[in-house]
């Protein structure tokens, strides 16, 4: 990911290849030398363009992803069960992180049962990335 040359005298095609993939997208352009007026104007626009890709893609992480200890097989979502204040509890919670700050929804096993205390805590966390990305859309 990057920029890189591209150097094609069979097709004649000379300029920098943008491509960056982020969040399972690629984005990619080609800075030609003729159209920019040579390669050192095609390597500024090149950077420039990377650059204002970057800017506007927050580093990926380990958000969102699975992990192998996951056994709801929804991200943020868990099954939690111990012991609070000398009495057993058993619950489902979300969690996602808003302002900096980690945020849960637990949702009793005793109260509503094993699968629909799962599927609160699911709704809850697919109502949080439905709010999260009506406010921050995906770049396209």
């Amino acid at each position: 990911m990057g920029i890189c040359r591209i150097d094609q005298p069979s097709k004649s095609n000379y300029g920098y290849y943008v491509r960056i993939r982020w969040r399972g997208v690629i984005y990619a352009k080609f800075f030609s030398d003729k159209k920019h007026g040579g390669a050192d104007k095609a390597w500024e626009a090149a950077e420039a363009y990377f650059h204002e890709l970057d800017a506007k893609m927050p580093p990926d992480s380990k958000v969102g992803k699975l992990t192998t200890r996951n056994t709801s097989g929804v991200v943020g979502v868990s099954r939690a069960e111990g012991i609070k204040r000398g009495a057993p509890y058993a619950h489902w919670q979300a969690w996602w992180t808003a302002g900096g700050k980690t945020k849960t929804a637990c949702y009793s096993i005793r109260k509503y049962g094993e699968e629909e205390a799962k599927q609160k805590a699911i709704a809850a966390r697919k109502k949080w990335e439905e709010d999260y990305f009506k406010e921050n859309p995906p770049l396209a």
